[in-house]
């Protein structure tokens, strides 16, 4: 997955930064973080390390690695570490598919028909 800082740049993409609403974040790597295949921005880094010691006081809703589908999650909620990163599930079965072939769900990509549901019998 290539990075998405200079696209979200050249439209002039504007966010709010998720531990003080009232600022902007800063598009910038240095700046980012991901659970799962969600990007968070920051407006400092001071308020990406308040978001570092407790994202779940900042997220409301994630995306399921499986489906992307938007779900809201909070500390209950299934998850698991994969390579330095934490994952977060909709259900027990999209956490037992991601545990099954993680490597197939790490990045964020589109589902296929078949993958989808969508055989268009």
């Amino acid at each position: 997955m290539q990075d998405p800082e200079p696209y979200l740049r050249n439209l002039g993409i504007e966010v709010p930064c998720p531990v003080f609403p009232d600022r902007k974040a800063r598009i910038d790597t240095s700046l980012r973080r991901r659970i799962g295949h969600d990007l968070f921005y920051f407006s400092s880094a001071q308020a990406m390390k308040l978001f570092d010691r407790d994202p779940m006081k900042y997220v409301t809703y994630l995306s399921d690695p499986i489906t992307n589908v938007r779900f809201h999650v909070d500390r209950s909620s299934r998850h698991t570490t994969y390579r330095k990163r934490e994952y977060y599930f909709a259900s027990d079965s999209t956490e037992a598919q991601f545990l099954a072939n993680s490597d197939r769900w790490r990045e964020r990509r589109g589902l296929s028909a078949v993958e989808a549901g969508e055989t268009g019998q």
